[in-house]
């Protein structure tokens, strides 16, 4: 169902290791922010006031600071949206404390953490990966070692040998989304790595004069190609393998009907790009990696960002509609990163960044 109306009465849960917060603890919490993106681990901070209680004093025990279960590991879940109408936003795990103390008073502590993906980011490595695998069953491999489950999309071809250089394991996964044209998320300890759909998610309409207050958009040709090669090397024929494709070739068209790379085309001439790739071992798997390529850098045409009034319904990684800004940007966008801020005094607010391939 789309959504345009405006809400009122913003409200939030927030569960500690599977506990709801009690309600004086609720009653300590001054704002909440959850960003979420497609290129990095969702991240929370929550800002709560802090204090000594006042009958143990001799203790020197404050509230919060020295609250165990808010401590580094403790498990934690954020619901945002409205009386009767909440979502969770957020499933992930404390990472680290900010305590903040003032002679004047207002002592107050930030908890933050990230979504489960965080345990990826947390040294670079250099290995091999052998034995006639697929990057899918690659992908796998390292949700096991992090204590993921994972919910992964068939993709890759298999080689007998590739190289994990020097990287952490999230960068390695995102290289592989984005060559792949692939989104990464986590929830409930759970791993995924789905190809990019058009229609991925509940439609959100967002109108100017209704729930957009700010918008802005960026339109730039100069970075789009219109066709990419893609070359590799089959070790049991001993030749090169070739596959290529062109923006025409493209099947995910967000925004319109017309592609950025057609008009540069059409304005400027051909730009095409040339990838080499020592995994590439046959044409349906060089042309597989163009089209991924090309339809990845399509993305880049149109940019913007924009903020309205606090809407769960919008994640990373989604397509959004926005209507009534111009014929020209008007229509679908891909959600590229969202922030949601609860503060006790504003009320609920969504900032969000978002990228399409196409115009009317």
């Amino acid at each position: 169902m789309a959504s345009t109306q405006v809400k009122t009465t913003p409200t939030f849960m927030v569960y500690v290791n599977n506990s709801r917060l009690a309600l004086e603890r609720e009653g300590d919490i001054q704002e909440i922010t959850v960003i979420e993106k497609v290129d990095s681990p969702s991240s929370f901070s929550i800002i709560v006031s802090d204090f000594k209680d006042m009958d143990k004093q001799t203790e020197n025990k404050r509230k919060w600071a020295d609250w165990d279960d808010v401590a580094p590991g403790s498990e934690v879940k954020i619901s945002l949206g409205y009386v009767d109408d909440v979502e969770e936003v957020m499933n992930g795990e404390v990472t680290a404390l900010s305590p903040m103390f003032s002679n004047f008073g207002g002592d107050r502590l930030i908890i933050r953490g990230h979504n489960f993906l965080h345990r990826l980011v947390r040294a670079k490595k250099t290995r091999a990966f052998t034995g006639d695998i697929k990057d899918s069953d690659i992908i796998k491999q390292i949700a096991d070692e992090a204590g993921l489950s994972s919910d992964i999309d068939n993709i890759g071809i298999k080689h007998l040998f590739t190289m994990q250089r020097n990287q952490t394991d999230y960068d390695y996964l995102m290289d592989m989304a984005v060559k792949y044209n692939c989104k990464v998320w986590a929830k409930e300890k759970k791993l995924y790595f789905k190809k990019l759909q058009e229609n991925s998610g509940e439609d959100v309409i967002v109108e100017w004069g209704k729930t957009l207050i700010d918008f802005n958009a960026y339109l730039d040709t100069s970075k789009l190609i219109t066709e990419v090669e893609v070359r590799g090397w089959d070790p049991e024929k001993s030749e090169a393998v070739v596959g290529s494709k062109t923006v025409d070739d493209i099947t995910l068209k967000i925004g319109g009907s017309k592609f950025g790379g057609s008009i540069v085309k059409e304005k400027f001439g051909d730009a095409k790009m040339i990838y080499i790739d020592e995994n590439v071992i046959d044409k349906n798997g060089a042309d597989q990696l163009a089209l991924d390529i090309i339809t990845e850098n399509s993305m880049n045409y149109i940019t913007g960002s924009g903020k309205i009034q606090g809407d769960y319904k919008i994640k990373a990684g989604t397509v959004i509609k926005i209507n009534e800004i111009s014929e020209k940007f008007s229509d679908k966008y891909y959600v590229t990163s969202v922030k949601h801020v609860f503060n006790q005094h504003q009320g609920y607010m969504t900032y969000f960044e978002v990228a399409r391939n196409a115009t009317p």
